[in-house]
């Protein structure tokens, strides 16, 4: 004989059965819980669960629980129709310039965003990015400021130069070549075509010209985790020989205009030179 508290338990979960029945209701671990807690009946709260203007919010591993918690197969097997199925993992894409491929792992391991903006220039290459492309970049969460970086560096692509065009000679004033052993020097850089010449401003004596054709390496040094690329020196690496070293003499000023004019030189007159990754 059911004890009247049950029954009346009972009477209370039947009349919100017939109410959920029109009216919509979103079905969870706790609803079914609940309804068992109440002593109602599997065939019930499998109407319950069948009742197309419910909705189950509830995933496989949901099923586990139901099943620990003694709710009978029949209406776990009612749960487990109504459960949305998972939407289809997209497949990978790969992008039409197999450039990207190191430039998103470069972004996931860390690097930082001015750092990556600094290796986009210096590629001498333009990016004509496809509709392909743009959406590998994104499925990767590459940031917008990178791809308008890419996109800039491919709308820029037609103004460059042909490699081996020996410009006129250009001068770049307010350097300074580092110095290990003493101060900094003043000075000038002078550019004629694959030859660049040091004029020292205080000691003649310290001028010495060097080749394009003779260079190993050309990478700008830069201040890491800045919300711009701050790039203040440039670097060249000769050929098994010398490693110069040039600053803007207005760094301490916040300012690096005479480096990033000497390269932006280099790549628009030396496009097969070897620009490495910028150094932090």
């Amino acid at each position: 004989m059911k004890s009247p508290v049950r029954s009346y338990l009972l009477g209370v979960f039947c009349l919100a059965l017939a109410t959920a029945t029109s009216h919509a209701e979103v079905l969870t671990v706790n609803s079914i819980l609940t309804a068992q807690k109440a002593g109602a009946p599997n065939g019930g709260i499998v109407a319950m669960v069948n009742s197309p203007t419910n909705t189950v919010a509830m995933s496989a591993g949901d099923l586990v629980t139901l099943r620990d918690a003694g709710v009978s197969e029949k209406v776990i097997a009612a749960v487990w129709a109504r459960v949305p199925a998972p939407p289809p993992t997209p497949e990978p894409l790969v992008p039409d310039d197999a450039r990207l491929v190191n430039l998103v792992s470069l972004i996931k391991s860390g690097i930082s965003e001015s750092i990556v903006a600094e290796q986009v220039k210096q590629d001498a290459r333009p990016y004509d990015l496809s509709v392909n492309d743009l959406l590998y970049l994104k499925q990767n969460d590459v940031l917008e400021t990178t791809i308008v970086a890419l996109m800039a560096k491919g709308a820029a692509a037609p103004a460059v130069p042909l490699a081996g065009v020996a410009p006129e000679s250009m001068s770049f004033d307010d350097l300074v070549i580092r110095s290990t052993m003493k101060r900094d020097r003043p000075g000038r850089l002078v550019m004629t075509g694959d030859s660049l010449a040091w004029t020292d401003a205080n000691d003649p004596e310290k001028n010495f010209e060097f080749k394009t054709t003779g260079l190993e390496k050309v990478w700008f040094t830069c201040q890491a985790r800045t919300p711009e690329s701050y790039c203040y020196q440039i670097n060249f690496q000769v050929v098994k020989g010398a490693h110069y070293q040039f600053q803007d003499r207005n760094r301490e000023s916040g300012s690096n205009a005479a480096v990033v004019k000497v390269m932006d030189a280099l790549r628009t007159y030396h496009p097969k030179l070897v620009y490495g990754a910028p150094k932090s």
